[in-house]
């Protein structure tokens, strides 16, 4: 079988699936070859793939799809990725489980006529109201996501405790003055929303920002907020247009609904650096991950004087690739963040507080992007788990930052 690499969403582990325009096939119309790799070298379970495919001919909405590896039919999410009688492109979602470095292939079928999959009767729900959205996977965690994006999240509930505090903030644009653009809230313009996917296996908004501030002409925004059901996270996929260059960074702000921290009992860190970080913080205490300039640093403190906790290696050469995430916990609750890309092209910061505040930080070079679009791009994963993470985490922020590789063609 020969196969083609897809046009691929490196940490949004999405793809786009170019059909063979044959009519060859068991149900009329030519398989399509799915090749699924594991390259981290961790072992995934149920690890969620976010998928596009355009078809060659457009296809009727009630049109069936079926995924298979080695003639047996696996959980699949389709869902017309466009409105209308007909649809040519369709999202896809399906879980995969996968040892370290290994590869799976599986098939994909549609059209009218092809049997149906089978279906996950429990799983993700969407509700509406004029406040926003609820997302829930009952009974095990639910988000709520403002209609104006003022907050990134307005609560993560997890049974009966809450992650977030009411304070918890949102989203920030810096310009080059050092001045905050808020997106969304009373003083600034409602975004367009859509519902990008829906279903029990994976939940989708789209957040489309066209003028965040006169002072800013030109910069545009959107948000995706992706929620998949086998994972307590919600993917963040945030990328603004500043074609004059008038932006000096970007930043998203969460506030932890925390135990409140005292010396025999502090928040508790941990920092993916060149190596594992871990601090504790008392009360009025933060932390700091730095990366971008040799060497990376971690740094402890208050907010008028941070000082040196661990430092990478002197030497440019040596010094190791910070990976650019954190856990931050008490003893019940723990977020787990991890960044795409974290100090890739300039200056990544994460800050944290003893109090729960965390802080993702990205710089922009001036200039650094092309001239005709000069997009901007902050990709991250909250991760909302109980606490300890090593127990009660499905995954890693390793593996959050390393997506699945996906290859497909005509399927013989």
């Amino acid at each position: 079988m020969s196969t083609l690499p897809c046009r691929q969403n490196r940490l949004a582990a999405a793809l786009l699936l170019w059909a063979a325009a044959t009519t060859a096939g068991a149900f009329g119309r030519q398989p399509i070859a799915v090749e699924v790799r594991e390259t981290a070298g961790i072992r995934r379970f149920q690890y969620p793939v976010a998928a596009e495919v355009l078809l060659p001919e457009a296809i009727s909405p009630d049109s069936q799809f079926r995924l298979t590896r080695e003639g047996q039919p696996a959980l699949l999410q389709a869902r017309p990725a466009e409105s209308g009688d007909t649809a040519l492109r369709w999202r896809l979602d399906f879980p995969v489980d996968l040892l370290p470095y290994e590869t799976l292939i599986y098939r994909l079928e549609y059209g009218g006529d092809v049997p149906a999959g089978p279906q996950r009767k429990l799983g993700l729900s969407l509700t509406r109201s004029d406040d926003g959205f609820r997302i829930a996977n009952e009974p095990h965690i639910a988000w709520n996501v403002p209609a104006d994006l003022s907050r990134l999240l307005s609560s993560v509930r997890g049974g009966e405790m809450e992650y977030l505090s009411p304070d918890s903030s949102g989203l920030m644009i810096l310009d080059r003055d050092g001045k905050e653009h808020r997106l969304g809230g009373a003083n600034g313009p409602a975004p367009a929303v859509s519902v990008s996917r829906e279903g029990p296996l994976a939940v989708g908004l789209r957040f489309a920002f066209s003028d965040i501030d006169p002072a800013l002409a030109e910069v545009r925004s959107t948000v995706d907020l992706v929620f998949p059901v086998f994972k307590s996270w919600v993917e963040v996929d945030w990328r603004i247009e500043d074609p004059q260059d008038r932006l000096s960074g970007a930043k998203a702000m969460l506030h932890l609904n925390l135990d409140a921290p005292t010396r025999p009992s502090p928040t508790l860190v941990d920092f993916g650096a060149g190596t594992l970080v871990y601090l504790s913080l008392s009360p009025g205490r933060h932390a700091q991950l730095i990366g971008g300039s040799s060497p990376w640093q971690v740094l402890r403190g208050t907010t008028d004087r941070m000082e040196p906790f661990v430092t990478g290696a002197r030497q440019v050469d040596d010094s190791p690739w910070p990976e650019g995430w954190a856990h931050v916990m008490d003893r019940r609750r723990c977020l787990a963040l991890a960044a795409d890309g974290f100090a890739a092209n300039g200056e990544d910061r994460i800050d944290v507080s003893a109090e729960g505040a965390v802080g993702l930080y990205r710089h922009f070079r001036a200039g650094e992007q092309g001239e005709e679009t000069r997009e901007r791009r902050l990709h991250f994963w909250p991760h909302f788990i109980p606490f300890p993470p090593q127990q009660t985490a499905a995954t890693s922020p390793q593996a959050m930052q390393n997506p699945i590789l996906v290859h497909c063609g005509a399927a013989r």
